[in-house]
This record gives structure tokens, sequence and C-alpha cells, in this order.
């Protein structure tokens, strides 16, 4: 059984399977930031009652079901450390600090809407199209963005880890 359903994966499959009708892209963005919505506030606050402190990233990747119509999966992921960027699938990377404060890093999708948005940047938000031009040049992030505070490193993994020493 399929979590939160009475069906099996494949009955479910089948049914979306029949569902012949079509969607535009615009109609599924509201119910999906919708649902990150929900994902992200579930995150923060099982990860703050069970007492997690400091920086942790929030990674939500989506792969399009290649045996059904209009069903989508949603992977979501919490993480000590940055994940990088890529092209395979559409993900987006949400950063939360002490206090449960979160940022939107970035959304990268698949290499082809990459090159559609990239060849026709007069269709979408500026700020967007200049952040897939600096993923593509690769300057979206920096070496520093990787580093752990060894303050958010847990005690449980210390032993495992040694702090990096800097020389200037």
């Amino acid at each position: 059984m399929v979590r939160g359903s009475t069906k099996t994966y494949g009955e479910l499959m089948q049914e979306a399977r029949t569902i012949t009708d079509h969607q535009e892209i615009g109609e599924t963005v509201q119910p999906l930031m919708k649902r990150f919505q929900t994902i992200i506030e579930e995150a923060v606050q099982l990860n703050y009652d069970k007492g997690v402190k400091g920086k942790y990233y929030i990674h939500i990747w989506t792969q399009k079901e290649p045996y059904a119509n209009n069903t989508l999966h949603i992977y979501p992921q919490c993480r000590r450390t940055r994940p990088s960027p890529h092209q395979n699938t559409d993900h987006y990377l949400w950063r939360v600090e002490d206090g449960g404060k979160v940022t939107f890093e970035w959304c990268i999708p698949r290499k082809e809407v990459v090159a559609h948005i990239l060849a026709n940047p007069h269709e979408f938000d500026i700020n967007y199209v200049k952040s897939l031009r600096a993923f593509c040049k690769d300057t979206l992030e920096t070496d520093s963005d990787y580093v752990v505070a060894w303050d958010d490193v847990p005690e449980a993994f210390r032993s495992k880890v040694s702090p990096l020493k800097f020389t200037t």
C-alpha cells in the first residue's frame, strides 16, 4: 500500500494512466508550491523538535513519472551539507538557520528547460534568468557555500571529521 492511500502503487499508476486530460505547466505550479511549503514547514518543525541546531538545507527534487500522465514524484531531503546544482532533474534548495529562518537558495530545472529559458529570456523573470546564466557559467555558488561550520557538526560525528585549518 502507498502511504495515505488504500491502493497499491500499481493500482494508482493504472488509475493515473486512464486520466487523459491535458494540464498546463502553470496549472501545476501553485499546488506544487503549496506541497513544498507543507514539506518545508514539517521538516523545520521536526528538526526543531529533535533539537537540531545550526544551519542545514532542505533539498527537494521532482521527477515526472515516465509511465503515467499527470504524475510527479517529489523527493525531499534535509542535509547538513549543501548539494551541488545539476541539470538531471528539476530541483530546489532552501537554507534553514537557527530559529527556523528559511531562505530560498536556487531552483535549477532539467537541461532541456534551462536551454528553453535561456533561448527565450524575455518570457521569464529577469532575476531567474540571471541565476541560470550564473549556474551555466559555474558562478552561482562559491567554495565558502560548501564549508560547514564546526559548531554545526553534530557531536556524534566530530570524532570522524577534523576542522579545516586555513592559512593566509
